[in-house]
């Protein structure tokens, strides 16, 4: 089932067309990568879902029409992590931040509490909870954010280069707590970035340029197309290049993403 549907979309800022006749569906429960370098339309894409400009084309979401009569109601489903955390901050400890919305949202207290020490051991914030979040570092900025959307328990979730930030070590055990999450909540994710690392865990990889689809697949057989993403300047992650160079000299028989894997494999 499409949880996500985009059809025959067309946007333009002014003259400039950003999208013409662009369609992607997304199934319910899956993990979905949208890559490509600066200028490839993705931060327009997250606002058209997002309902912050507006679209003339057909846009749904859990079979709704994204318009002024759904889009409450729609986002109230759906998280959204920006790569900007200080813009989105309104409290002054972590713990008032991840609490904010389900107090506005009138939730008791003894629940929001309990959401707290639940979504802070998952992403390790418990050391934080009484700072501030603007004395916070970027990565733990956006953990915070990454937390104050999963406390809505959302249907959808959407990260805008929201790890980026994130040091590389702690990024990776984050996409594994995230890949965790989105098993076992059925949660779909929708994660917008320019470096394919992130992609990992994903279980199909979109490449954009342009506004248009140049790749799509399942991950990471995607990376066949590995000329392809260097050709648009995408960065193509180590683990990839050398399981691509052992595979022409028929030293492993698939491209594996993991560096103890790969060692594992050619031990065997």
């Amino acid at each position: 089932m499409n949880i996500i549907e985009i059809n025959n979309l067309t946007f333009r800022y002014k003259t400039k067309f950003i999208y013409d006749n662009f369609s992607l569906n997304i199934k319910r429960g899956t993990w979905v990568t949208i890559a490509g370098p600066n200028g490839a339309g993705k931060t327009t894409l997250v606002k058209l879902l997002a309902g912050l400009v507006k679209s003339y084309c057909d846009i749904k979401i859990f079979g709704k029409p994204l318009n002024k009569k759904n889009i409450y109601d729609v986002r109230k489903e759906v998280g959204f992590v920006f790569d900007n955390p200080d813009n989105f901050f309104a409290c002054e400890t972590v713990e008032d931040e991840l609490a904010f919305s389900l107090e506005n949202m009138a939730v008791f207290p003894s629940t929001i509490k309990k959401k707290i020490k639940e979504i802070s051991s998952l992403l390790n914030l418990d050391d934080i909870l009484k700072e501030n979040p603007y004395d916070l570092s970027g990565g733990q900025k956006q953990k915070v954010l990454l937390g104050c959307a999963l406390m809505l328990e959302p249907r959808i979730l959407v990260l805008d280069e929201a790890l980026m930030m994130i040091d590389i070590n702690q990024r990776d055990e984050l996409l594994r707590i995230l890949k965790e999450y989105n098993k076992k909540k059925r949660v779909t994710i929708v994660s917008f970035t320019h470096d394919l690392k992130e992609a990992i865990y994903s279980d199909r990889l979109v490449v954009l340029n342009d506004g248009k689809i140049i790749i799509d697949g399942p991950f990471p057989n995607v990376f066949d197309e590995e000329r392809v993403m260097r050709k648009i300047g995408l960065e193509v992650p180590f683990e990839v290049e050398l399981s691509q160079k052992l595979r022409l000299y028929k030293l492993v028989d698939k491209i594996n993403l993991n560096l103890e894997g790969l060692v594992d494999e050619l031990w065997k």
